[in-house]
């Protein structure tokens, strides 16, 4: 049976205002939801979740800011459309973790009950599109998220991978999954980024161990939940 409205209401303040209280604030929302989706059930736990966690943001100003470039100048001026941007960056990089259908209809369903100026129009990897952009610098951004979780142990993890016949499995992982999909932004310097997530490297093991745990992928969870201890 799925839960009420109201039931996934007040789990999502209990998880914002004491389970997840230390944690950063979108993810009291992106847990319930992406975990959620994984199962096949985002229609009970999306709207709900979504509007918890704007309900003590101020509403939208009388007139509307353009939007930054850098997301994090919203807090102060717009951060209904900060948490917001958050949450659908959120879903863009699970993409990659839960497939790009579920994505979608997360994606497509949040416009359906929210007003179009407090959800934006960001961008976040519009660089990559630039045309400068080459695969190498999808690379590089691959490379700099990849350590943030292996660190030390990226050199020989690769090794093994080349040495089992898994090369494509090693190009994906550091060009698709972190170079666009995880980290678009990870080679850049934070000030010009475009991502959300980089000012709280956090939020990015929210999004990954919410939806590998419901798939019981015991090595990759093993470890994200290092990576996540590295992040704080």
């Amino acid at each position: 049976m799925a839960p009420s409205s109201t039931t996934v209401t007040a789990f999502v303040r209990k998880l914002a205002t004491t389970d997840l209280a230390f944690a950063p604030k979108p993810t009291a929302a992106i847990l319930p939801i992406l975990t959620a989706a994984s199962l096949g059930h985002r229609q009970s736990w999306l709207r709900p979740s979504i509007e918890e966690a704007l309900r003590d943001l101020p509403p939208k100003p009388p007139r509307i800011p353009p939007q930054p470039r850098n997301p994090l100048d919203d807090a102060v001026s717009y951060p209904r459309r900060l948490a917001l941007g958050q949450l659908k960056e959120a879903f863009v990089k699970a993409a990659i973790m839960i497939g790009v259908p579920r994505s979608i209809r997360l994606l497509v369903e949040m416009q359906e009950f929210l007003d179009a100026d407090d959800l934006g129009q960001p961008f976040v990897r519009q660089a990559l599109e630039a045309p400068g952009c080459t695969v190498s610098d999808l690379g590089e951004n691959g490379l700099a998220g990849l350590r943030t979780m292996y660190e030390y142990n990226l050199g020989d993890i690769f090794s093994n991978l080349d040495n089992t016949g898994l090369e494509d499995l090693r190009f994906v992982s550091q060009y698709v999954t972190y170079g666009v999909a995880l980290t678009p932004c990870a080679a850049s310097p934070h000030a010009s980024s475009t991502d959300p997530f980089d000012a709280d490297p956090r939020l990015l093991s929210v999004v990954t161990l919410s939806t590998l745990l419901p798939q019981r992928t015991e090595r990759e969870i093993l470890w994200h939940l290092r990576a996540a201890l590295r992040r704080g």
